[in-house]
């Protein structure tokens, strides 16, 4: 007998929570006197994770990047440059979350070029401030940039690819995609 009580009383627990959680659902009563809950279908929009380099991508937890390309002649003793030139790009990240953002893997871009998608190498010219340069934390509201350098063949200038890291391991990358000049 006492088993079926306790039986009984976590059975109504399980319900009442379950219950306590969906409250906030509207409820729709038939002419029966039952009622079921109303499922919502309207979905949030989906954020937006690629773009071109024009872009501003802004991950769901209000951390945004962009990405600026520009093209510079290597210097003497730079390193990983192509046909003489390096692709740099700035990674401006703006900490727009109510949390500290670990941001060094975000200034590590992914860089592809070409319609089959070749790795591009990391570039540097110490000389010229490109490479070594590394986001740390950012606080939030703070904005930090980083420029990084890569080694594009001229004629695959047109079909550039960066993907940048999410601040978060559940979120999908930001790509930015387009032309370098």
């Amino acid at each position: 007998m006492f088993k079926k009580i306790a039986l009984a009383a976590v059975v109504v627990v399980a319900m009442g929570s379950l219950t306590a959680c969906g409250s906030s659902e509207n409820t729709v009563s038939s002419a029966g006197g039952s009622s079921a809950a109303a499922v919502e279908t309207t979905a949030a929009p989906a954020a937006k994770t690629s773009g071109t380099f024009a872009d501003t991508i802004t991950f769901p937890s209000g951390v945004s990047v962009k990405v600026k390309p520009a093209v510079v002649t290597a210097g003497q003793y730079a390193s990983g440059a192509v046909e003489g030139k390096i692709v740099t790009f700035d990674i401006t990240v703006k900490n727009g979350s109510k949390e500290d953002l670990n941001a060094a893997l975000m200034s590590v871009p992914k860089v592809t070029y070409g319609a089959d998608g070749t790795a591009a190498q990391i570039a540097s010219d110490f000389e010229a401030k490109i490479g070594g340069s590394v986001l740390s934390t950012v606080l939030p509201g703070e904005t930090q940039t980083a420029k990084v350098g890569y080694g594009i063949p001229a004629a695959s200038f047109k079909d550039v690819r960066v993907e940048i890291m999410a601040p978060s391991f559940s979120d999908k990358p930001a790509i930015f995609k387009g032309a370098v000049k």
